[in-house]
């Protein structure tokens, strides 16, 4: 009489599944939230100010300065439109990396590491100014608590 083994998969760590859901759950509020910035911002771009419709003095005194208070912290339409359509598409390989974690394979947490940090430090690089800076400050906080998070779990990954 012949046995035959069958292996099971290695039953995924329930800190791992967390983790993956909550990065599923970012990921889909990332892109949804770049893909209607673009969009904001684009308008933005198209209109020239914040207040354009406002016709009265009062109006006109209240766009010149909010405009001149976006143009001082480095609020430039055109660029953080193309910054938030480019950092809605880095969402998908990181997707990609978090479905590999999620199958426990531990590639997905080198692709979920590098787009991470890119997406993160690409405020800066687009020259988004103080509001960029924020930006990729707050991001890498977080990008760095999850790729520690997941990094402690690699043990569990092939």
């Amino acid at each position: 009489m012949e046995q035959t083994t069958v292996l099971e998969p290695a039953k995924r760590p329930t800190f791992i599944t967390v983790l993956c859901v909550l990065s599923f759950v970012g990921i889909a509020i990332s892109l949804i939230g770049g893909i209607m910035n673009y969009f904001t911002y684009s308008a933005l771009a198209a209109t020239g100010d914040m207040f354009g419709g406002l016709k009265t003095d009062a109006g006109q005194d209240l766009n010149n300065a909010m405009n001149a208070m976006a143009s001082a912290i480095g609020m430039d339409y055109p660029k953080m439109a193309m910054s938030a359509l480019v950092q809605a598409l880095f969402n998908i390989p990181i997707l990609i990396g978090v479905l590999m974690m999620w199958k426990q394979r531990k590639v997905g947490f080198w692709v979920y590491t590098v787009f991470e940090v890119i997406q993160a430090i690409l405020p800066l690089v687009m020259g988004l100014g103080l509001i960029g800076g924020v930006t990729s400050i707050l991001m890498l906080i977080f990008a760095i608590l999850f790729i520690v998070l997941y990094g402690v779990n690699l043990k569990h990954m092939s």
